[in-house]
């Protein structure tokens, strides 16, 4: 029976991407004046060479961990929408550690810039968990309003105190040294070295939720938390853990891209981030193999659409909309079963 749900899930996954897909090659058609060559800008030819193939590679590193600070907390039943805010705390601690934590030895140093951006994302995020866990208050709220906090203060901070002189009319810090930077791959994969990192996390989330019993009890808690709780599980420690790994996860993501991509913290970077965190998870059903998977499609259509951008007459905005068609098809397989539910539930109430 679990075999046949999670096929159930996987092929209407599946059809929900190609069906979204399938509507925004006919609005294509209905809107370019060259629709079969921004169709193929968009979906052939970001494998056409190694440059395009490498983008890629950049693009979904971070999505990658985003999708996992979601996925984490969604399979234990916790809504962290803050995954954009812990992100941005992530990526300006990184970029302070590595501006000013100057005379450690190289690798010491580097591990520092990691720990900090880690540690940053996990103790913005127990913030809301603390919230959730002691007063119950709803954690959504709490998330949200800490993403407004996240990049209004990082926006502030960069502006004034941490601003580069030299920059011009860009906000950004000062550069981090060369030394910081996640060196490419090799010769031939040209895209620099965070994706190993989000690798190894995919096979780190992939072994606490399917192999550990920490995994099992967040898992439990996820599916019902009464039942969890008068198993004796004590769902605040549990609650505050899941917060702590989603909101590291993001501060990594957050690190990875700023000494992978920019070497430096700009002002608003990286403003839909978070929210392709969320989507990614909600597509990939909370499973890390299908994040990374999910993670990679976001990446290709990124790519394509910037592509279709460049040789045609149609935006890269068009992928966005392709994404809400996903969004709107998953959350209305998502609706029925809630449906059925409390119909059933109402039938139980008439009938007693």
């Amino acid at each position: 029976m679990k075999q046949k749900l999670k096929n159930t899930n996987l092929l209407s996954t599946v059809l929900s991407i190609v069906i979204a897909v399938l509507l925004g090659c006919l609005l294509i058609l209905l809107v370019s004046d060259e629709p079969f060559l921004a169709i193929k800008s968009l979906l052939v030819l970001p494998l056409s060479n190694a440059f395009y193939m490498n983008n890629i590679i950049d693009k979904v590193t971070p999505l990658i961990l985003v999708g996992l600070s979601a996925s984490v907390a969604f399979k234990t039943g916790i809504f962290n929408m803050g995954v954009q805010g812990q992100f941005y705390i992530g990526a300006f601690v990184a970029a302070i550690a590595g501006n000013y934590l100057i005379g450690l030895p190289t690798g010491l140093h580097i591990a520092a810039v990691f720990l900090t951006a880690v540690g940053g994302g996990v103790l913005y995020a127990t913030a809301a968990g603390a919230l959730k866990a002691y007063f119950n208050i709803n954690e959504v709220v709490t998330t949200l309003m800490l993403n407004y906090i996240a990049t209004l203060v990082t926006s502030g901070m960069t502006n004034s105190y941490f601003r580069d002189p030299d920059s011009g009319g860009v906000i950004r810090m000062h550069y981090i040294p060369e030394y910081l930077e996640l060196k490419e791959i090799s010769t031939k994969v040209t895209a620099h070295s965070g994706f190993l990192i989000a690798l190894v996390m995919v096979g780190f989330v992939y072994f606490l939720m399917k192999h550990s019993v920490l995994g099992y009890r967040m898992e439990t808690v996820g599916k019902n938390r009464v039942f969890a709780q008068y198993g004796g599980l004590n769902i605040k420690r549990i609650t505050l853990i899941c917060f702590a790994i989603s909101g590291g996860l993001s501060g990594l993501a957050g690190s990875v891209e700023v000494l992978g991509m920019h070497r430096s913290f700009f002002d608003n970077f990286a403003s839909g981030m978070g929210g392709d965190g969320l989507i990614i998870a909600l597509l990939a059903s909370n499973h890390p193999l299908g994040v990374l998977l999910i993670s990679f499609f976001f990446a290709y259509l990124k790519v394509g659409g910037q592509i279709m951008q460049q040789n045609t007459d149609v935006s890269r905005e068009l992928v966005l909309i392709i994404q809400v068609i996903m969004i709107m098809l998953i959350s209305s397989r998502m609706l029925t079963p809630y449906l059925n539910k409390r119909k059933f539930a109402k039938e139980v109430k008439k009938s007693g």
